[in-house]
């Protein structure tokens, strides 16, 4: 799978090549709002879910059509109660599980890591069927997915050392690598 994950990193670059500018101002977007509703922790578990369902929705289209469309930030609310309760739940268990020794967190995150791409995926699903077919998906294919987001290990402290702002540019690499590894399991290709 090690080829694998070279392909899809370097396939999200491709498709991020040329429209970095517009993943950049999105994820901007994105952090400003999420952090500003971070100032009260009821807030931003609120906004979280449909700003993150936003965020994966756009860079799917950025990625597949090239086509800078922002509105596809906000279409989250669009879906409100779906991806509220998605966005919750996952909450709830990374957050459960990290208080249990902090492997079963990253368990659970890797497990309902797809949910996001499910929902973008697949209009009519709701957040608790996407969470289900996350982890039912993600069986036997965990370990995959966390040694794909360990490549990034290191960017991810470069990003910690820009006081944040790197993330600007590695989360949409992420996010883009992240959703064509849900196609691969998906569709059998990405």
């Amino acid at each position: 799978m090690n080829t694998t994950h070279t392909a899809m990193m370097e396939k999200a670059r491709n498709a991020l090549s040329g429209n970095w500018l517009n993943a950049v101002v999105a994820t901007l977007i994105y952090m400003v709002i999420v952090g500003a509703a971070s100032t009260t922790y009821v807030l931003e578990l609120v906004i979280a879910g449909p700003m993150l369902f936003g965020l994966v929705l756009y860079l799917m289209c950025l990625a597949d059509t090239r086509v800078n469309n922002l509105d596809l930030l906000f279409k989250g609310f669009n879906r409100f109660v779906e991806t509220l309760v998605a966005g919750l739940i996952y909450t709830l268990a990374v957050s459960i599980g990290i208080a249990l020794l902090i492997v079963p967190g990253i368990i659970a995150a890797c497990g309902l890591g797809m949910t996001f791409f499910i929902m973008a995926d697949d209009p009519n699903i709701s957040g608790i069927d996407a969470l289900k077919l996350s982890w039912n998906m993600m069986n036997g294919h965990k370990w995959e997915f966390f040694c794909l987001n360990f490549r990034f290990i290191l960017w991810i402290l470069l990003a910690s050392l820009t006081c944040g702002i790197g993330f600007l540019w590695l989360t949409p690499y992420m996010l883009i690598t992240q959703l064509y590894f849900y196609r691969q399991l998906r569709y059998g290709t990405f």
